[in-house]
């Protein structure tokens, strides 16, 4: 059998049955190291074997003989005569004979590119393409059948694209960081191009009906968010949303407290940047937003039961300050705004402040009040509990005028809800909810330098704030002060320590590494390309834990005796797993087309050498959109292995049963970490289970639709799995 090549002669003295196995050994590994055809170098036709033809069909087809291409890929098919026999099935790898493959054998395909390209019939075209895509999908099928498509529409009357949009109204409040938009794009001209919120969706194959799902990021006030799609004519259509994010909660200010007999009168007003939806006194509706315009601002006069009450008050976005006017808090504000201008610096001293504390939370004077006690009571309870603890001069009846006004030394009262000195927190912001009161009139009450007082507002004897506070990973420090009119000033300092749940840390994440590029004359191509790759992968939020970049690959393939074209074979990932600390290997190759280049990838495990993922991308101008395609690709190969939290159902032994399947994106090469109940994923720490130091890790073993099976790994760590305790991929 001549292959146009010579090899020396080998003489070896062996007994006739060792003699005929190693005969046997040396023809297989003579047929699997064959080089590729001559065809494809030369274009000249050696033998009549089917992929003889395919590999001059695609040498002509890059020299743009595109008739003589055509010809050659039909006999490939077996349409006309030529070869001994045909083979009609496109496929990435194509055994010919022994050990002897070809690499990416799409004759369906080439066939099509060849009728789009000459024009003589662009309907058997797109017959050959969809072939090829439903037998191997590959993405310069789906590249030349969108050309396709769009020749035999061009000419003709095609209705324009349509936008749905299924997620909440056109205009809606938020109180959320980001929004999803749901919808879907149709149109008979296919969708080829969707952009949401300057995003635009990574589309290889027009589609007649094409859903999205969108994670905006949103910004403080509001956000226009724009939907445009594109069919393959170039007809576009788009939407506009508009989602105005309020991440803060209303207001009040209450500038007056009135004791009448057993009611208290209170007088201020709620605001709120983006608008008042309601107002509740004990549960009881005092104000509703009907219709448009919003109400920025609603003066309220309340009459509280001298017992006190709750107000609650709910902005558009869904914000709620919840404001507790109790008996000791109205008798204090009615008792300071009366003698706001007597020296009562004495009274506001440490232990005095920590009274008012106790008179707050019910349980001091205000207790042995008899039930029949009216306002002027509490008052007067107050006046009693001021006396006690060093008030500088007697009080005298809440009826009676105030005094001329003397020099104001007394400290605005500034309380913190919920907020210790230091706190650690695992959420992107962090809630302040307080109370400030001076019966002289609050000059400003700020956080972190903003003030939170309107120039309006000045002078309100109190207020009550809640802020959502964006926080930066490691330590925040957060400072509220309460000023009053003439200088004094209180304030109090909160350490915020944003911590990330371990869960999330990037050490626990798939470690794969990406090895050179095969062929080896692949060049500065193949160098682009591994650069590119690693920068996707590297890009926040990451998805695996990227190791042994350009300077470690080299002493690695020499130590395993290895060369670049080994990459090929997904064995060669068994050897080099021995040296790289590496789970997977993404192990791409490039098939220069005519007009274009193929990236195709697989991602092996270095364990076992299994091909768990594979898929490529097509770009038809290397040197303008190469770095697009291989976001692409790395987009397509993060979605292959997505982030999926689930939850242990049930333990048997060494196995546990999980309530994700594949429909939430699970598949047998599925990794996941173990959280305890009380750490779970979301806002808690989320503390990964460990055993003798180790992550404890569960390995999918079979995937059903909606729950699967999977293994502990560790087993030191089957007592420390139990029922309720979640997971989360690696």
């Amino acid at each position: 059998m001549s292959v146009g090549r010579q090899h020396p002669l080998v003489f070896i003295s062996l007994r006739p049955a060792h003699g005929v196995a190693l005969v046997a050994v040396l023809l297989l590994a003579w047929a699997g190291c064959m080089l590729p055809a001559p065809e494809a170098e030369t274009g000249q036709l050696y033998h009549h074997n089917w992929w003889n033809y395919y590999a001059r069909a695609t040498y002509l087809l890059k020299q743009n003989r595109t008739e003589e291409a055509q010809a050659d890929f039909q006999r490939c098919l077996g349409l006309v005569s030529g070869a001994k026999f045909g083979n009609t099935r496109d496929m990435w790898r194509a055994r010919t004979y022994g050990l002897h493959f070809v690499e990416g054998y799409f004759p369906n395909r080439e066939l099509g590119v060849c009728l789009l390209e000459r024009g003589t019939n662009v309907t058997q075209a797109i017959h050959y393409l969809e072939t090829s895509l439903q037998q191997e999908p590959s993405g310069r099928a789906k590249h030349y059948l969108n050309l396709a498509r769009r020749q035999q529409m061009t000419g003709r009357t095609v209705p324009g694209p349509q936008l749905r949009i299924d997620s909440g109204e056109a205009l809606a409040f938020t109180r959320d960081h980001a929004c999803v938009l749901t919808g879907a794009a149709t149109g008979s001209g296919h969708i080829r191009h969707l952009t949401v919120g300057g995003q635009s969706e990574f589309i290889e194959l027009a589609a007649p009906s094409l859903p999205f799902a969108r994670r905006v990021t949103l910004a403080a006030g509001t956000n226009v968010v724009s939907v445009v799609a594109e069919d393959l004519l170039g007809q576009r259509a788009a939407l506009t949303v508009v989602r105005i994010a309020d991440w803060q909660p209303p207001r009040l200010l209450v500038r007056n407290v009135i004791a009448q007999g057993r009611e208290w009168l209170v007088e201020g007003v709620c605001r709120d940047e983006f608008g008042v939806a309601e107002i509740s006194l004990d549960a009881q509706s005092v104000f509703r937003r009907a219709g448009s315009p919003s109400a920025a601002e609603v003066p309220i006069s309340l009459r509280v039961p001298w017992t006190g009450a709750s107000l609650k008050v709910v902005d558009l976005a869904g914000n709620r300050l919840e404001c507790p006017l109790n008996a000791a808090v109205l008798a204090q504000t009615a008792l300071l705004q009366t003698y706001a201008a007597r020296d009562l610096a004495m009274a506001f001293r440490p232990e005095h402040q920590q009274a008012e504390g106790q008179l707050a939370r019910g349980s001091f004077a205000m207790r042995v009040l008899p039930p029949h006690a009216t306002a002027l009571d509490q008052m007067a309870a107050w006046e009693r509990a001021s006396r006690r603890f060093g008030a500088a001069s007697a009080v005298c009846p809440a009826s009676q005028t105030a005094p001329v006004p003397t020099a104001d030394r007394l400290r605005p009262s500034l309380s913190l809800r919920g907020c210790q000195p230091m706190t650690r927190v695992f959420t992107e912001d962090f809630f302040v909810d307080g109370t400030a009161a001076d019966g002289g009139g609050l000059a400003s009450v700020t956080i972190n330098g903003e003030d939170l007082l309107a120039a309006e507002d000045r002078g309100s004897v109190r207020t009550y704030f809640a802020r959502r506070i964006p926080l930066d990973l490691g330590t925040n420090q957060l400072e509220v002060v309460a000023t009053d009119r003439t200088g004094n000033r209180s304030a109090q300092a909160v350490t915020v320590i944003r911590l990330r749940p371990e869960y999330l840390d990037e050490a626990l994440r798939l470690s794969v590494g990406v090895p050179p590029l095969t062929p080896t004359d692949a060049g500065t191509v193949g160098v682009r390309v591994k650069r590119s790759m690693e920068t996707e992968l590297m890009r926040a939020p990451v998805r695996f834990r990227l190791l042994e970049r350009d300077e470690g690959w080299d002493f690695v393939l020499r130590e395993q005796g290895l060369s670049v074209s080994d990459l090929a074979d997904p064995a060669s990932a068994l050897r080099i797993g021995k040296m790289v600390p590496a789970e997977m290997l993404l192990m791409g190759k490039l098939f220069t087309e005519a007009k274009g280049l193929t990236i195709y990838l697989k991602a092996v495990e270095t364990g076992n050498g299994e091909v768990v993922f594979a898929s490529d991308v097509y770009t038809p101008d290397p040197d303008a959109s190469l770095d697009d395609a291989v976001a692409g690709l790395v987009l397509k190969i993060e979605q292959g292995f997505p982030l999926i939290t689930g939850e242990v159902l049930r333990r048997q032994g060494s196995h546990v049963t999980l309530n994700v399947g594949r429909q939430d994106g699970a598949s047998e090469s599925s990794r996941f970490l173990v959280i305890s109940a009380a750490d779970s994923v979301g806002e808690a720490g989320g503390q990964v289970c460990k055993a003798e130091g180790q992550p404890v890790q569960l390995k999918m073993e079979r995937v059903q639709q909606n729950t699967s099976t999977a293994r502990i790994t560790h087993s030191a760590a089957e007592a420390i799995v139990k029922e309720g305790y979640h997971v989360y991929t690696r």
